[in-house]
């Protein structure tokens, strides 16, 4: 396997674009996203600044941070994404909603401010205090992508929550209050906010000790440890998947292209903290990915294959690994070797993924 460095050069050269001294990063070289003229996502932003600042880019990071403060939103949040409008020749928010906010994009800019403000205070000549970006934002994410009532992430600002300020600047869906995603249980960012954040502190904490109940939840409802691409809230106070589709597909209640993630975001978290908490879900998704020949794209949460998925991707491998290597699996290597195989499969999303995979085992605490 190349090494990280390696790896890193070639992600940046496969996917760093530039449109003047802004910087975004291709999530659609492929052409595969839904709206076709689509260029970049807020979610493509945050993975890329994680990266860059992870890395000590700060050039790259800088020209990324410009993109951000370029498609910030009325809510001070990332517009979620950007198409290039041949009509006018620009590059501007996709209509039908891009200018709203998705949450996860958000959180990894936010935690990369922070991180980049331990490692450099400040960008050369001082034009960019990322301090002082990253706390308005963090109130941002607060104000209009938490639910208040539940202390859980929300899908975005144009999610209503009743009795609360905050939503949409248009379009605004009450149907999906007591909806997450749990892509967006980015353990790792709360906490970097409950410690970078003081005037929201205890918020955080709440946020946190939100995400950790629902995971532990996961663990009781699938022994596999497997968590649902969307949660709803149930009568019995806890959040569980829905029988039916509740955004995106019939798949929304397996473990699907969203929390496929949530192997290595959670792996993250316990790095940095070893809460015992997690330890079972961690066990548990550990434990059931050793046990498989082949890591497949997509499951049920029973652990059977979702049916038409015989193929492997980087974006649930990656993932895998990491959380394997966390606990300590023996089969460990058996994954990577499958890695190894996958490395040829160039995508946005699986590339990233590993990249990040690497780069956090590597360095949890981020600077």
């Amino acid at each position: 396997m190349p090494s990280i460095d390696q790896k890193y050069h070639q992600w940046r050269a496969d996917y760093v674009r530039a449109w003047g001294d802004l910087l975004y990063i291709d999530y659609n070289k492929k052409g595969e996203v839904e709206q076709k003229n689509a260029i970049t996502c807020s979610e493509a932003i945050g993975y890329g600044m994680l990266i860059s600042v992870l890395m000590r880019n700060q050039q790259d990071f800088d020209g990324l941070l410009r993109w951000f403060l370029h498609f910030r939103n009325a809510n001070g949040l990332c517009s979620w994404q950007q198409i290039d409008d041949k009509h006018s020749q620009t590059y501007s928010n996709a209509p039908d909603g891009g200018c709203n906010s998705a949450t996860d994009g958000d959180i990894d800019i936010a935690t990369s401010l922070f991180y980049a403000s331990k490692a450099w205070g400040r960008s050369p000549c001082g034009r960019y205090d990322y301090r002082q970006i990253a706390i308005p934002l963090c109130k941002a994410i607060w104000d209009h992508e938490i639910n208040h009532h539940t202390f859980m992430p929300t899908l975005g600002d144009w999610v209503k929550v009743p009795e609360y300020s905050g939503g949409a600047q248009s379009g605004e869906e009450s149907a999906y209050t007591d909806v997450t995603r749990p892509s967006d249980f980015i353990l790792s960012g709360f906490l970097t906010f409950y410690n970078e954040d003081p005037e929201r502190s205890s918020q955080w904490a709440k946020v946190m000790d939100a995400i950790v109940t629902t995971v532990q939840h996961q663990v009781q409802l699938n022994p596999t440890g497997l968590i649902a691409d969307f949660l709803k809230l149930a009568a019995n106070g806890y959040f569980e998947p829905s029988r039916h589709k509740i955004l995106e597909s019939d798949n929304d209640k397996d473990y699907n292209w969203n929390s496929c993630r949530v192997p290595w975001r959670l792996s993250v978290y316990y790095l940095l903290t070893m809460d015992a908490r997690i330890q079972p879900a961690l066990m548990a998704m550990s434990s059931f990915f050793g046990s498989l020949p082949e890591i497949h794209a997509g499951y049920h949460l029973n652990g059977h294959r979702i049916h038409d998925r015989s193929y492997s991707d980087m974006s649930y491998t990656a993932p895998a690994s990491i959380v394997m290597w966390t606990m300590r699996h023996p089969n460990l290597a058996q994954v990577q070797a499958q890695m190894e195989e996958l490395e040829s499969d160039k995508s946005y999303f699986g590339d990233s993924i590993q990249l990040l995979c690497l780069l956090q085992a590597r360095n949890p605490k981020g600077f």
